[in-house]
């Protein structure tokens, strides 16, 4: 018995006054809008609100060593009563949304005060490595489109235990415009007694050559290449523990070298939380470290009463 299959083939053409958009279509890699509801998205872009830039500052912070970043600027946001104006959209963005207080959220925010000269850039999704060039050059043309004037990088270095509470942050700075220009400030410092800047030897305290990476490197190398003023704020803070207290010094720092005085932000809210924290970590600390010596002390108990015991077997 013979089964006789017949296949049927169909081939569609289109018009020819339509071939060169078809053509054009399949070329647009970097977005371009087909027929229809068909669309092919850029890779990243940025959902922007209808909101008028004064030549801000931006200020970036991303989670990091005590989540110095991350905290610095949520106080930052919640202090200026700042509003969210923009999101970075992404294939690159690992998916998902932020609950907190109550709302859900985008991970990778743009925020803007009400006279439009402050931003605050807050990603809180990690980025995938293959896709932080696009990333990054997308923020990169969305601060030469808004004639950002300088962009601020607030971030951590880590370190084991918990920090000296006189630390001080690390600055480093570049015009944007010749990299001869770019330097180490050394020993920049907030004199807690007066709030008035001094400059102190801080080669003893810093690395005078270090390797910054991740979204806060990636950033800083951005502005490099695209010819924008930037700075970094670094600070010694606790490895995988919260840390307001060091966000409440870079904030301080941020006071005193930005030239905007809204920035003059009143730390003290996170001054307390940061002393409660460092207290209640003390605590632990000693505790673990009572129980351990305790440990020790029952151990060597038990092997001295095995040593001078008799052991039958």
């Amino acid at each position: 018995m013979t089964i006789f299959i017949w296949v049927t083939t169909v081939i569609l053409t289109l018009p020819q006054r339509n071939k060169s958009r078809a053509s054009q279509t399949v070329r647009s890699v970097k977005g371009f809008v087909a027929d229809g509801k068909t669309t092919i998205k850029p890779l990243t872009k940025i959902i922007q609100g209808r909101k008028k830039l004064n030549s801000p500052i931006l200020i970036a912070g991303f989670p990091g060593a005590g989540l110095v970043g991350s905290i610095s600027t949520s106080y930052i946001i919640d202090r200026l009563h700042m509003n969210q104006i923009a999101c970075v959209e992404s294939e690159f963005i690992v998916p998902g949304v932020i609950y907190a207080e109550g709302k859900l959220r985008h991970p990778f925010r743009l925020y803007s005060n009400e006279r439009g000269d402050v931003c605050v850039l807050v990603c809180e999704a990690p980025v995938m490595l293959q896709g932080m060039y696009s990333v990054l050059d997308t923020v990169s043309r969305w601060v030469l489109h808004n004639n950002v004037r300088e962009v601020m990088v607030l971030d951590g270095i880590a370190v084991e235990g918990l920090p000296d509470s006189n630390r001080f942050p690390i600055v480093l700075s570049s015009n944007g415009r010749e990299a001869d220009e770019a330097n180490l400030i050394h020993g920049y410092k907030i004199d807690t007694t007066n709030k008035e800047e001094k400059v102190d030897n801080a080669n003893s305290v810093y690395p005078t050559t270090a390797f910054v990476g991740g979204m806060s490197g990636g950033i800083l190398s951005s502005c490099l290449s695209n010819g924008i003023a930037s700075k970094a704020l670094l600070i010694y803070a606790s490895r995988g523990i919260p840390d307001p207290e060091g966000a409440a010094i870079l904030i301080e720092s941020l006071g005193k070298i930005a030239d905007n005085t809204s920035l003059k932000i009143d730390t003290a809210e996170l001054r307390k939380q940061g002393a409660a924290l460092k207290t209640r970590m003390e605590k632990i600390i000693q505790s673990y470290g009572e129980q351990r010596q305790r440990d020790q002390q029952g151990q060597v108990q038990s092997q001295t009463s095995i040593k001078d015991g008799v052991m039958y077997g």
